[in-house]
C-alpha cells in the first residue's frame, strides 16, 4: 500500500508544478501582449473584449493608415 500512496502524492507534486508552469507561460504571454499595444486598446475601452493584434494592423499603426 505505501507504494500506491507515493505514487499518488508524485503525482499530485507534477501536477501542481504542471500547473505553476501553466500560469507562468500565461503571465508572460499577457505581459508581451500589453507591450505589443493591447494595453492602449484596453485604456480606450476598458469593457470590450480583444484579439491579440495582427501583423497587418501593427504595420497599418506604424504607416498610420487607422
Amino acid at each position: 500500500m505505501g507504494n500506491r500512496e507515493e505514487w499518488e502524492v508524485e503525482q499530485e507534486k507534477r501536477k501542481l508544478l504542471q500547473d505553476s508552469m501553466v500560469t507562468e507561460l500565461k503571465k508572460d504571454k499577457f505581459i508581451t501582449d500589453i507591450k505589443n499595444g493591447l494595453g492602449k486598446k484596453m485604456k480606450k475601452e476598458p469593457n470590450a473584449k480583444y484579439k491579440k493584434p495582427s501583423l497587418l494592423s501593427k504595420i497599418k499603426n506604424l504607416v498610420g493608415w487607422n
